[in-house]
């Protein structure tokens, strides 16, 4: 398989979700700044980017995650349960008993 390079700003992107996860409280856009150990430009730009996709919420001056990847994961979760329940049908229309 071909090795593809990695782009760095998705990596940041990565590194502040992250980081945010870990906060116990909303951090300001210079608090990420200084953990990624990036400028503070360029911390704001991703935040700013990332709240118009609701992965991030501004509160005040302070950051903290968003409900966007909760609701990425939930769709996950029901696509995941439907493949399930249409194999059990599946299983169940050709005489084999489902187990769960």
């Amino acid at each position: 398989m071909k090795s593809y390079r990695r782009i760095g700003a998705v990596t940041t992107t990565i590194a502040i979700l992250r980081f945010l996860a870990e906060q116990r409280k909303p951090v300001s856009g210079a608090d990420v700044a200084k953990a990624m150990e990036i400028q503070y430009g360029t911390a704001m730009c991703h935040l700013a980017t990332l709240e118009d996709e609701r992965f991030v919420r501004r509160i005040g001056d302070h950051w903290e995650l968003g409900s966007g990847l909760a609701v990425m994961w939930a769709r996950r979760k029901a696509l995941l349960e439907g493949s399930i329940l249409l194999m059990r049908n599946q299983l169940r229309e050709i005489g084999v008993k489902s187990d769960a």
